[in-house]
């Protein structure tokens, strides 16, 4: 039996929510990526709800490019006993790389166990491996969430360059070319490379598994909410705490052009 899962078929009309009058502020301003997200996040995935009996917790969209995105913890994950909480918009941005760069996109959109970003035996991890060599995948850019109050915008882990030789210079370039630089003086506008998620030093990462296991090409992306959480829903773990929380529209902006180069040139 295969263990690739449905494919979400982007050509499929996705419902409506909300009315326009209670849709975010990013429809409104004319901003196409962040309804985008924001739709697909809405629509598509829902963090505490188990997969439908017979189907996979994650989605699996073909591309054109030797690039595949990755977003394992776009819903709860299951480690240590318990279930932690989701990468808000990972999955959505994954979907949204994919489609507006011709890459292959792995995706998480209901809540899955065991981890695949803590254990290697697990079907997140197997089927990737497997679309790996169907499709010849060259690198693999694994994108995670970190919490608002984080001291960067964002995070590239390849452990110390390890995982990801043939592109880590590239990534940086292109991040940089956006104006996310290492030392740079507002927190959101600023680039760790290998400081606090590097990638997987000391656990089974995707982007360790990619590399030692597969032997492709693979960075982890930390991406701080500032530059992901368009609008958070009801279903968050967070919306208790913080239900008006909104991202910055410019910088996300720039962080996704940034993604959408690296994969051209990839």
């Amino acid at each position: 039996m295969s263990l690739i899962p449905p494919l979400y078929n982007s050509q499929s009309p996705i419902p409506e929510p909300l009315t326009p009058a209670a849709s975010p502020s990013a429809r409104r301003t004319g901003d196409d990526w962040a309804w985008k997200l924001w739709q697909f996040e809405e629509a598509q995935v829902r963090y505490q709800d188990d997969p439908p009996r017979g189907q996979a917790a994650f989605r699996y969209l073909p591309g054109s490019r030797p690039v595949l995105i990755s977003a394992p913890h776009g819903a709860l994950h299951w480690r240590y006993g318990g279930w932690k909480g989701e990468d808000e918009y990972t999955a959505a941005l994954a979907h949204l790389l994919a489609t507006e760069s011709g890459a292959h996109a792995l995706y998480t959109v209901r809540r899955i166990q065991p981890d695949p970003n803590f254990e290697d035996e697990s079907d997140y991890k197997r089927t990737l491996a497997r679309l790996l060599w169907e499709h010849d995948i060259e690198l693999v850019l694994d994108l995670h969430g970190a919490r608002r109050g984080r001291d960067f915008g964002l995070e590239l882990g390849t452990m110390s360059g390890i995982t990801c030789p043939d592109y880590e210079a590239t990534i940086i370039h292109h991040l940089e070319w956006q104006g996310f630089a290492r030392d740079h003086r507002r927190s959101l506008d600023r680039l760790w490379v290998n400081r606090l998620f590097k990638g997987g030093a000391r656990q089974r990462t995707v982007t360790r598994f990619v590399w030692e296991r597969c032997g492709v090409n693979a960075a982890q992306i930390e991406i701080n909410a500032h530059l992901r959480v368009v609008r958070r829903k009801p279903d968050a773990e967070l919306y208790a705490k913080e239900p008006d929380f909104v991202a910055d529209p410019l910088r996300m902006r720039r962080a996704i052009q940034a993604l959408i180069r690296v994969v051209r040139t990839g």
